[in-house]
């Protein structure tokens, strides 16, 4: 494909008024008419927007905000891409190709250009060009933007004194206000001259020489597309490899952070299980001192002594012997029981208190729990399933049997143990369980309540220290800062020092020797 197809294929925009041609032909005449030879190359899918009421295309989302302003009737757009502006352009030439050849039908022939297209002078002007210096200098004397605009446009942009006598001659046409039906292309006024030194350069070549400037324009946006593109890929590539590194960093991070929550998590378990066991063990001692002391009570009050304290226990009644299995892998294999150890009955109010050393999860979970269980019951009196938990299940263990001195709260209210489950007898009822629990739940939120009120309270006082010891720091530096300013008033006003200029020696340079006016025998020499 030669360079000459190439370029009559190409969509081009002019860099300085954003003009798009689609033609060589075009591009050519625009550069004759305005002397702007810069283009750039664009691609037929970038988006337009064309307004409804008006027709007017606008090539940029500035471009439309501004053209709104300019016209009130332009209140809606349609997003369409160049593509669809160069159908449309298509088709307005075949269109006029076609009339063109009716009337030279007719008995006229019509003139025609190099390109087999009508004649230029059916085709739409390029909108004027206007002084951006100028047009801001109208509008802070108080003009409106259209009528500045018009007054630039019909003055031909000759300066701001022709504008004015321009905008005094027709301040009262009726068409004043109205808009232009081309909208002017705003530019730097050294822009605008420019462009008329290269139009006037350019109208002395020839059409070779023209056209090998227009390709060279068109090769050079070429070449500067390309390497914007490349110099958007290499960005690309390093916001990838940014973002890449951030997320396997912000990976690492939340995986050392899960980790840290799981040890944290089996490391309090294991705390309070510890703590649990210890409890047990205290609540065991307590539990044998007390039996101790019962059987010695009742034995002093039949007269008999007190049972020596190395008296041995009495050997286990033997359980009986399990049914010999039929397999004998299974009869191999040692049986293990798992028996859950007795825990004493303590009163409500003990019960309670020892709950409450449980951990805000802890204490919340257990006090859902055992409210939804108190209410189940209450509200089926007679359904023996409400009346029954199995300590083994996962959940019952975590809310009910694993905060410190849940089991003894249960046990206090009434439940009994018998095996792995925990029982509520049928004569028992569930309203004092609701009541415990509720009870136990206000005196947890008070706790919650003064414990942060404390907290409140040492804050303000640490505050308040802060703010005296500040204020005696203050005090303390705006005494001694006046201690300062006295002790210099007290001293007077500094001794003056002159300088005396000392005569040259053979090759040497001169010194100066500061005296003191009021003792200069102190700056003899030694």
């Amino acid at each position: 494909m030669s360079a000459s197809a190439e370029v009559r294929g190409m969509i081009l925009r002019c860099a300085k008024t954003g003009k798009l041609f689609f033609s060589e032909k075009d591009a050519k005449s625009h550069n004759d008419d305005t002397g702007f030879a810069e283009f750039e190359q664009v691609s037929p899918d970038d988006k337009v927007w064309l307004c409804v009421e008006t027709g007017k295309v606008c090539i940029t989302e500035t471009e439309m905000a501004i053209y709104k302003k300019r016209d009130p009737s332009a209140k809606t757009f349609e997003a369409k891409t160049i593509e669809f502006l160069r159908e449309r352009h298509e088709a307005g030439q075949a269109k006029r190709a076609a009339a063109a050849q009716e009337r030279a039908a007719e008995g006229g022939a019509e003139a025609m250009d190099v390109d087999g297209a009508p004649a230029a002078e059916d085709a739409a002007p390029d909108p004027p060009n206007i002084s951006r210096e100028t047009l801001d200098q109208l509008l802070e004397m108080g003009f409106a933007q259209p009528r500045c605009e018009k007054a630039l446009v019909r003055t031909r942009n000759a300066g701001l004194e022709a504008a004015v006598g321009w905008l005094g001659d027709h301040a009262d046409d009726a068409d004043v206000d109205e808009p232009l039906e081309l909208m002017p292309n705003i530019l730097a006024q050294a822009d605008i001259d420019a462009a008329a030194a290269t139009k006037s350069v350019n109208a002395h070549l020839s059409p070779e020489e023209k056209q090998a400037k227009l390709t060279a324009a068109v090769e050079a946006a070429q070449r500067k597309k390309a390497l914007s593109e490349r110099e958007d890929e290499k960005v690309r590539e390093k916001d990838r490899r940014e973002s890449g590194k951030t997320m396997v960093k912000t990976k690492a991070e939340m995986d050392d952070l899960a980790r840290k929550r799981d040890r944290d998590s089996r490391k309090k378990e294991k705390d309070d299980d510890l703590r649990h066991r210890e409890y047990l063990r205290a609540q065991l001692v307590l539990d044998k001192a007390e039996r101790v002391a019962k059987k010695d009570k009742e034995r002093a009050a039949a007269g008999l002594p007190p049972l020596p304290a190395d008296v041995p226990k009495p050997a286990p009644t033997p359980a009986p012997a399990a049914p010999m299995p039929k397999d004998p892998a299974a009869a191999a294999a040692p049986r293990v029981v798992c028996v859950p150890a007795l825990l004493p009955v303590l009163p409500v109010g003990e019960a309670t208190t020892l709950m409450l050393t449980n951990r805000d999860f802890l204490l919340e979970g257990f006090v859902e729990t055992a409210a939804k269980l108190a209410d189940n019951v209450l509200k089926n009196p007679t359904e023996d399933k409400f009346r029954h938990i199995k300590t083994s299940n996962p959940k019952v263990h975590e809310r009910l049997i694993r905060p410190t001195g849940g089991e003894s709260f249960l046990l206090s209210l009434g439940w009994r143990r018998a095996g792995e489950m925990l029982s509520l007898p049928a004569d028992v009822g569930a309203q004092a369980m609701a009541d415990a629990v509720a009870a136990l739940s206000a005196r947890y939120e008070a706790e919650a309540k003064a414990k942060a009120d404390k907290e409140r309270e040492k804050l303000r006082v640490e505050r308040e220290a802060s703010m005296r010891a500040r204020t005696l720091e203050k005090d303390r530096l705006r005494a001694a800062m006046l201690a300062d300013r006295k002790e210099i008033q007290a001293r007077g006003p500094s001794q003056s020092i002159r300088a005396v200029g000392l005569p040259t020696n053979n090759g040497g340079l001169a010194v100066n020797r500061l005296n003191l006016e009021e003792d200069p025998e102190d700056n003899r020499p030694a």
